[in-house]
């Protein structure tokens, strides 16, 4: 009989753990799906693709947000969070205008759950539409480290006039949120305040991988890359050994359009003509942040290509990429001198 209670009480203890567990992962699967929707939301409004790093990137952090980070934060507030961070990550620049569209649908979430006769409701009037007068009149005076802290600021102030306290949990009274404002962007290189809490590390997507003989034997590519770096055609033979699939197909593509990519290095120095070759190449039009972001990228080819033969692209330890790298690599996809793995994927599909 003894020996029937202790099974019973074991077996309760199980049924408690496991129904615990399924509690656990239906409020986990229910936070996910109100941040995808969110993110959703974000990137309809701000007319960003699918195909865009930046929407990819955030798309898959939200499978590894720890519970906690879902359980504290409003999901409208978490998806600022992810897009801020995959930005920052990947190396996208926002445009005052999506930051304006950010700041929008951010107060928009807010006012559902505030009412107009709040006492503050006005001074939260006040402040959103002097950040909206000094985003549109000012952004492009900013400096160039304060426009590149800018939408952590814009994240921190959101985070402030919700609940009180900024994205890193300090307590700021939502009264002081303009103060606040103006302290932060008076500080010229601001540290990282906040990071998402991820329950595991991501792995390093690019994990080096020697190719094939059969595909180093490419004598075009060869004799490219050394009349483009000045090497040997045996020093270039030698770093293409040790180049994963992904690098050797991107410097495959930047050599096949190495023509092209002159043509626009020649243009650099003028956005207007650089804007409009680009967009009568892809057929398509493009942002001013993607035209000065294709831009920067152009201007450092010849780094990028030295870089990633000498193999000194190192991944972060915490996303599994080189920030760098992905940036400049993002701002030739955005012109068509090398191609996504995403294309690639599709193309091998085909």
């Amino acid at each position: 009989m003894g020996d029937s209670n202790d099974m019973d009480a074991s077996d309760r203890k199980s049924m408690n753990s496991d129904l615990k567990q399924s509690i656990q992962d239906d409020t986990g699967a229910h936070l996910r799906k109100s941040l995808y929707d969110e993110l959703l939301h974000y990137f309809n409004n701000l007319k960003i693709s699918s195909d865009d790093p930046l929407y990819s990137t955030s798309i898959s952090y939200v499978e590894k947000i720890s519970l906690r980070e879902l359980q504290i934060q409003p999901s409208f507030l978490e998806a600022v969070r992810v897009i801020v961070q995959a930005a920052r990550a990947i190396g996208y620049y926002f445009s005052p205008f999506e930051l304006s569209d950010i700041l929008t649908i951010s107060v928009g979430e807010i006012r559902k759950v505030r009412s107009t006769e709040e006492k503050n409701f006005q001074t939260f009037d006040q402040v959103v539409f002097n950040i909206y007068k000094d985003l549109n009149e000012n952004f492009q005076s900013f400096s160039e480290p304060l426009k590149a802290s800018y939408p952590e600021i814009l994240v921190n102030v959101i985070s402030v006039i919700h609940s009180g306290k900024d994205a890193s949990g300090e307590r700021i009274d939502s009264y002081n949120a303009e103060a606040y404002y103006r302290t932060r962007k008076g500080q010229q290189y601001l540290p990282q305040s906040w990071n998402l809490d991820f329950s595991t590390e991501p792995k390093a997507n690019q994990i080096r991988k020697p190719v094939t003989e059969r595909v180093i034997s490419d004598k075009g590519l060869v004799d490219s890359l050394a009349q483009i770096t000045g090497r040997s055609t045996d020093s270039v033979y030698d770093a293409l050994k040790g180049l994963s699939e992904y690098d050797l197909n991107s410097i495959k593509d930047l050599c096949n359009n190495y023509a092209k990519l002159q043509k626009y290095y020649n243009i650099a120095g003028d956005e207007k003509e650089f804007k409009e070759r680009a967009e009568k190449d892809l057929g398509r039009k493009l942002l001013d942040s993607q035209v000065q972001h294709a831009i920067l990228s152009v201007r450092r080819s010849k780094v990028y290509i030295e870089n990633i033969l000498d193999d000194k692209f190192v991944p972060d330890k915490t996303h599994g990429i080189n920030h760098v790298k992905h940036n400049l690599e993002y701002g030739y996809q955005l012109i068509g001198i090398i191609q996504s793995k995403r294309k690639r994927k599709n193309r091998r599909a085909d």
